[in-house]
């Protein structure tokens, strides 16, 4: 990446821009300039950053007429409004590169990034590898994992690639960097530079970004740019196959024997589900869904390329923990309360969540909604509503403004409450339900009050 030669104009003060700027001023004693794209930051904010920083912060018109004299880094999702040099991701890349070089660490780095299961592929790698010093960064926080415990470092931090470089430097100001053995990261659209093993789990829906001039499949892509990857079979075969070698590829499917890691039977069972892989090895681990047997196959993958034997896995998959709010249950009043609560829920997955209770039991009630502002991209809500008209003899309340959007669009079809607890609460003491299946677009920790 050559940075000499012109000036540095970054962009976006929303989604990590910042970050790259404070990072980036270690490195260069040249002025940065700087495009805040939404207009977040106030001019007593400037100031301050203008004292801390060589920058110098220029408006649109400004950066259109001069673009010419820039080398431009923007997030990967920004509209086009001027050419994009490098990406976030990209530049990301090259500022982890600057810092292992600054403070001499050498520990793998393994992005997962995907549609759906990221979160719950990171939480189960770690736990394969809980013989190691491990340090995770999900949209859950950044947790260093040693001596099997989980030491919270961070609650706060976004899965934008500058995260990974704040994670960093939190580990540097906690004095861990030559502890960590790996560093297990969860990544949105894409990965950055030159990582250690790229991670695909899917793309479930190929949704449109960048004022719909780019999309999710595109911007994935760029994971084929790791020294190994791991990618879902039926995505690779479905965007990338006819542009891309597979010959440091580990394919991942649920039953497709043609790719390297399949399944060849599944028990599921509440407690413990039955797993034959390969047709050769057999587990036993928590698992309730295809969608989580599919996350624990990726985290096989990703550990074998780090270095587990088959022994190693079989031993720690034992003890894999359910995480809240991704595929987890509980049991309430002689009910089971399944819980798929995360902000990267779309119709697919909400669709398979469905299809999976059907598995447990035929006495099911659905709690469907969520709420707004909660990624960058909204769920395709016409696209819901279709799959939904399609559900004429399933029991369904609404909750929180997604579900108050969908029943307005369904003619007030279903029971609606604003707040999940209190469509709990209706449930648990006015019916006789086996099974809730809670189906809620939101972080876990902002919304669970029951």
């Amino acid at each position: 990446m050559l940075l000499d030669t012109q000036n540095i104009l970054i962009s976006d003060a929303n989604h990590g821009g910042l970050i790259l700027l404070d990072e980036y001023s270690k490195y260069t004693n040249d002025t940065i300039y700087f495009y805040d794209t939404y207009n977040k930051l106030t001019t007593s904010m400037k100031d301050e950053l203008k004292e801390k920083y060589m920058v110098c912060f220029v408006d649109l018109e400004y950066v259109k007429e001069h673009i010419d004299e820039f080398i431009s880094i923007c997030p990967v999702h920004m509209k086009p409004l001027f050419r994009c040099d490098f990406t976030h991701h990209e530049f990301t890349g090259y500022l982890i590169n600057e810092h292992k070089k600054c403070y001499g660490w050498n520990f793998p780095i393994v992005e997962i990034t995907g549609v759906k299961g990221k979160t719950t592929t990171v939480n189960i790698t770690c736990d394969l590898l809980s013989d190691f010093n491990v340090l995770s960064l999900t949209s859950e926080g950044l947790i260093f994992h040693k001596n099997k415990d989980d030491i919270i470092l961070d609650t706060s931090l976004s899965i934008t690639p500058a995260s990974i470089i704040v994670a960093l430097n939190k580990a540097l100001n906690y004095d861990i960097l030559d502890e960590i053995d790996f560093f297990i990261c969860e990544v949105s659209l894409g990965i950055t530079t030159n990582t250690d093993i790229g991670v695909l789990t899917n793309i479930l829906e190929n949704y449109p970004i960048a004022g719909k001039t780019n999309n999710a499949a595109n911007a994935k892509k760029t994971v084929f740019n790791a020294k190994l990857v791991v990618c879902d079979m039926m995505t690779y075969n479905q965007y990338y196959k006819d542009n891309m070698k597979d010959d440091n590829i580990t394919q991942v499917s649920l039953d497709n024997i043609n790719s390297d890691i399949y399944t060849t039977n599944i028990n599921y069972s509440l407690k413990k589900t039955e797993i034959t892989i390969n047709n050769k090895y057999q587990i036993n681990c928590f698992a309730l869904s295809d969608f989580y047997v599919k996350n624990i196959l990726f985290a096989i993958a990703i550990t074998q390329k780090l270095g587990l034997s088959w022994n190693d896995i079989k031993r720690n998959i034992k003890n894999i923990k359910s995480i809240k709010g991704r595929g987890s249950y509980k049991s309430v009043n002689d009910k089971i309360i399944f819980e798929d609560i995360n902000p990267g829920l779309n119709t697919t997955s909400i669709s398979k969540c469905i299809d999976n209770i059907k598995r447990y039991s035929d006495n099911y009630i659905i709690i469907l909604g969520g709420d707004y502002g909660i990624t960058c991209e909204e769920i395709d809500e016409e696209k819901l509503i279709k799959y939904m008209k399609k559900l004429t003899k399933i029991p369904i309340i609404m909750v929180g403004e997604l579900g108050r959007s969908l029943n307005t669009k369904l003619n007030n079809k279903y029971e609606h409450f604003m707040k999940l607890e209190d469509a709990y609460e209706y449930i648990i003491s006015n019916s006789s339900y086996d099974i809730i299946q809670i189906i809620y677009r939101s972080e876990y920790n902002s919304i669970i009050n029951y």
